[in-house]
């Protein structure tokens, strides 16, 4: 018998383990974790020694095509463009927001569609429910395999969810099986207060963005989110925690029996608002916050209270941000991260802060499959699906955007020497990544994800 691909010689982590062994795969799937497949008769061979191999990462936080709704032709093209940009940097699966102010079943029909011809990469689709038929639909969504549903709390008014809407929603979720993914931001009592007491002072330093959205907004929406869930028995998972109070809030909602998830993102947890190189740039809700909360946020990560890095990647333009011309009030929000996503955790993680590689591949992958169900990923067990990343953890790279693949122009890393990168990406048992090299990667699929065993009435 010959294989399709051996990786030998590497240190494979999963499954909370570190292993000195040789991992075989065939028509897609991982086959076996062997000592020594030196006799077994390959296809390809990749040599792994002095390097770590690990499940592809899942970003389960991305908004493709996001500023240019309901633009579907922007959207196929950012599965091309993005899908690169996503296996450049070890990520193999993404969870991806639908955004729409009509109805999910047709739109998602069309999505499908286009992930399976335009996308290098599988996705997840987890719609935003902002209208009473997104709510009436969430039924037929998870028959159909879409079991995360995204609810904002912040108040905009094309994306954000009304007040009225807030609880039918996520009873409507729960009673169905599937996983509330909640933006946490209770804005509505003092956010224009805020904002015009700050703009009238002039202030327009990235440091005024995080004054008008203070932790209070975040922790408040998140406490009002447990108890709800509590009453209402199911999951929720927090989308990009920015608060030092976060992991506590979700200690304590815990301690209750609330079964609540945390996400949190690079941009907080490398990143403040003091940075001189990140002040127009660097806009983003909830805001990137202090000093202190930025390493609050690394206790979460390594002491277990912090579940899944995502990255909220959205493809933004510097023209279309209006940099430089534009201010804080006024410029759009958003970045791209899921690239730049491991070099950061290994560098300030890993390296700087003493992060294990079993709690990395837990809090970028594993984690995430496990949560919202996606089948096949987040482990290198025999049967899972062969997508995995290659991490020579001494590389030292210089980040820069025209070196990235995303269609984005600008990176909040500009200049950041890091070390560890990711040096082979491996999808569906071909390699689409090596040394920097992107090869034509087989087509993407939309995963569908099976709802959770819900138990059975009293």
């Amino acid at each position: 018998m010959t294989v399709d691909l051996i990786v030998q010689g590497g240190r494979v982590v999963t499954d909370g383990t570190t292993l000195e062994a040789d991992l075989i795969v065939d028509e897609g799937k991982v086959l076996s974790l062997v000592r020594d497949a030196s006799r077994v008769s390959a296809d390809r061979r990749l040599d792994a020694r002095g390097r770590y191999v690990l499940p592809g990462l899942i970003d389960p936080h991305t908004h493709w095509g996001v500023f240019d709704l309901p633009d579907l032709g922007a959207f196929a093209r950012q599965c091309r463009s993005e899908s690169a940009s996503t296996l450049a940097g070890g990520v193999t699966t993404v969870m991806h927001c639908a955004m729409d102010r009509g109805p999910y079943l047709a739109h998602l029909v069309q999505k499908r569609r286009i992930v399976e011809k335009e996308a290098g990469v599988d996705v997840v689709f987890y719609p935003a429910l902002t209208t009473a038929e997104h709510v009436q639909e969430v039924d037929r969504l998870v028959a159909d395999g879409v079991t995360s549903f995204k609810l904002f709390l912040n108040g905009d008014a094309f994306y954000g969810i009304s007040e009225a809407l807030l609880y039918p929603a996520l009873r409507t979720i729960l009673r169905a099986g599937g996983t509330p993914m909640v933006h946490c931001e209770w804005t509505p009592p003092a956010l224009d207060l805020l904002v015009k007491e700050l703009a009238d002072q002039g202030r327009t330093d990235l440091k005024a963005w995080a004054d008008a959205r203070p932790n209070v907004l975040e922790v408040t929406a998140m406490e009002r989110i447990f108890r709800l869930v509590e009453a209402l028995s199911g999951p929720v998972y927090v989308v990009h925690v920015s608060t030092r109070e976060g992991p506590s809030v979700a200690a304590d909602a815990r301690a209750r029996g609330v079964e609540a998830y945390l996400e949190t993102c690079p941009q907080y947890l490398a990143l403040d608002h003091g940075m001189p190189s990140i002040q127009r740039l660097g806009k983003v809700k909830p805001p990137i916050r202090a000093p202190e909360d930025r390493e609050a946020l690394w206790r979460g990560v390594l002491g277990g209270g912090i579940d899944t890095i995502g990255t909220d990647h959205c493809t933004l333009m510097l023209r279309a941000r209006k940099e430089g011309q534009g201010d804080i009030w006024t410029q759009q929000n958003g970045f791209t991260g899921t690239e730049t996503m491991l070099p950061i955790l290994l560098s300030e993680g890993v390296h700087r802060r003493g992060l294990s590689w079993e709690r990395l591949v837990e809090i970028t992958s594993t984690n995430a499959a496990r949560i919202h169900r996606i089948p096949g990923k987040g482990s290198l067990r025999p049967g899972s699906d062969a997508d995995l990343v290659l991490v020579d953890p001494q590389r030292e790279t210089t980040l820069r955007a025209d070196r990235l693949h995303s269609a984005c122009d600008f990176t909040l890393f500009e200049g950041w020497k890091v070390t560890g990168m990711p040096v082979t990406t491996v999808r569906a048992g071909s390699v689409v990544m090596e040394d920097g090299e992107l090869r034509t990667p087989p087509a993407g699929r939309v995963l569908r994800t099976p709802p959770r065993v819900l138990p059975a009435p009293r």
